[in-house]
């Protein structure tokens, strides 16, 4: 049995000292905190405050991940299935041009189709923002205790009878306040999200060590929501930085952002233990987290203000003239949904637009979001701007955003104001989260192929090819050598 050392609820694994021979649960592992703050991680593995992780840290490898400036967890998880950057998968959002974004997918194929074809034996618990289940050699299981559920009614699994099988046995997922906007929570409030984010822990825990010691696995990935929940909901209490940040609160109710890590590492070092002492395990987060910061209740005045700007110059006012002489209607600059830090712009080109004036036209569009600025501190609303549709590659980039503007981190603006656009105000929404992702992310790995292998991981759209070369090579070896 291994040996547990506890302290309060953690665990520490200790691989030198589980034995059952060489028999192995799983021979790949991978868990995936979905966001999870990258520099918590690192910080808090490099001074023992998450104990599971430090192991890993000091028997294996940690280290950085990277992910463009704005990457919502939509597209960073579709990349971890697809195997693919954002321009070559299309998801920027839950939400693309073409509508829900999943319901297009179900036909694409993630890495471990690929591995279950090959007839690899997987398991698939809750990765997060993923496409329907199909047959695979194994069981998938999606929807369950995520953050942000695709199928609402209820998880959906292959073989079907699967959901029913954890509901029975591990119980519903708890009730959840992690929205876009919600109320404020007072300490009881507090106290009880963060207990619903352990009883989500414990539950995700009790499935995985269960499944997980069912079989042997070849792969086995399972996915932790309550990162995510808590960093959106309390990243307040864990960053100084940020502009509600209040000591005696945190002096008094603690910090949960750190408190659900705590509960994870623990779930962590057992999910090892029974993985076996021969088994890679990789563990990851998606991002960083920073202090929210949104404008979105100004954007559709901002918008409106812009397409008006800009139809007041005279060379948008021959275009205009040329679109309605040939029939066509107007190309205003116009909003699709993305997050509430981030406003995503497409700006239709014409055929008579050519390379040149279309840039002019992106390129005023960004001057003039840089140009407002906070009515009560005058400083810029908008601090980057970048150009999704031209900065990716692949076959599906030119459907993502044509823009997207950054909003500062720690502000929600009463109104706005500029000396081309005028002053915009609308009423603050009631509450925003109180953080949101920044391009970032961590990942920490142990076992026989930690070095070279490991190393190769940058994105999330790498693990597949680290599964191939831990999984399919090492069969393809062992058939060569007989």
């Amino acid at each position: 049995m291994p040996i547990l050392y506890t302290a309060g609820k953690c665990c520490i694994f200790a691989l030198n000292t589980y034995h059952r021979g060489d028999r192995m649960s799983a021979r790949l592992l991978i868990v995936g905190l979905d966001g999870a703050d990258g520099r918590t991680l690192d910080r808090a593995s490099r001074d023992g405050t998450l104990p599971n992780l430090a192991v890993m840290r000091a028997r294996g490898r940690a280290w950085a991940l990277s992910s463009a400036q704005g990457a919502t967890d939509d597209a960073l998880w579709a990349s971890f299935q697809y195997a693919a950057d954002v321009g070559e998968h299309g998801r920027y959002s839950h939400e693309i041009l073409t509508g829900f974004a999943v319901t297009e997918e179900f036909d694409r194929e993630t890495f471990w189709d690929k591995l279950s074809r090959q007839g690899l034996r997987v398991a698939v618990l809750d990765v997060p923002k993923c496409r329907q289940p199909r047959p695979l050699n194994g069981i998938h299981l999606a929807d369950w205790l995520v953050h942000g559920q695709y199928f609402h009614s209820r998880p959906l699994s292959y073989p079907e009878a699967l959901t029913d099988n954890i509901l029975a046995r591990f119980g519903a997922a708890p009730p959840s306040r992690c929205a876009y906007q919600s109320a404020a929570l007072s300490d009881d409030d507090v106290q009880i999200v963060r207990d619903n984010l352990f009883r989500a822990v414990g539950q995700k825990r009790a499935a995985g060590l269960h499944f997980l010691s069912a079989e042997p696995w070849d792969l086995f990935i399972i996915g932790f929501k309550e990162a995510h929940c808590s960093c959106h909901m309390f990243w307040e209490f864990a960053d100084s930085a940020h502009a509600k940040y209040d000591a005696a609160r945190v002096a008094r109710l603690g910090n949960p952002v750190l408190e659900v890590l705590k509960e994870q590492d623990a779930a962590i070092g057992e999910l090892i233990a029974v993985a076996g002492p021969n088994a890679n395990v990789v563990v990851f987060s998606t991002t960083d987290f920073a202090p929210n910061g949104s404008i979105l209740h100004l954007m559709p005045e901002i918008l409106e203000r812009v397409n008006r700007y800009l139809g007041t110059r005279a060379s948008e006012r021959i275009l205009l003239a040329l679109r309605r002489l040939v029939g066509r209607g107007t190309r205003r600059a116009w909003s699709v949904f993305y997050s509430d830090n981030v406003a995503a712009l497409r700006v239709p080109r014409g055929p008579e637009d050519n390379v040149r004036r279309y840039a002019q036209r992106l390129d005023m569009i960004a001057e003039l979001a840089r140009e407002l600025v906070d009515v009560d501190d005058g400083l810029p609303v908008v601090s980057a701007v970048t150009r999704p549709a031209f900065e990716h590659t692949g076959e599906r980039a030119a459907g993502l955003p044509h823009l997207l503007l950054h909003f500062r981190q720690n502000i929600c603006s009463r109104a706005v104001t500029s000396a081309r656009l005028g002053r915009i105000e609308a009423p603050r929404p009631d509450n925003i989260r109180s953080g949101n992702h920044e391009a970032g992310g961590f990942a920490f790995a142990i076992g026989p192929a930690a070095g070279d292998a490991m190393a190769q991981i940058k994105s999330m759209k790498d693990f597949a090819s680290l599964a191939a070369r831990v999984l399919v090579r090492r069969e393809q070896k062992m058939a060569a050598t007989g």
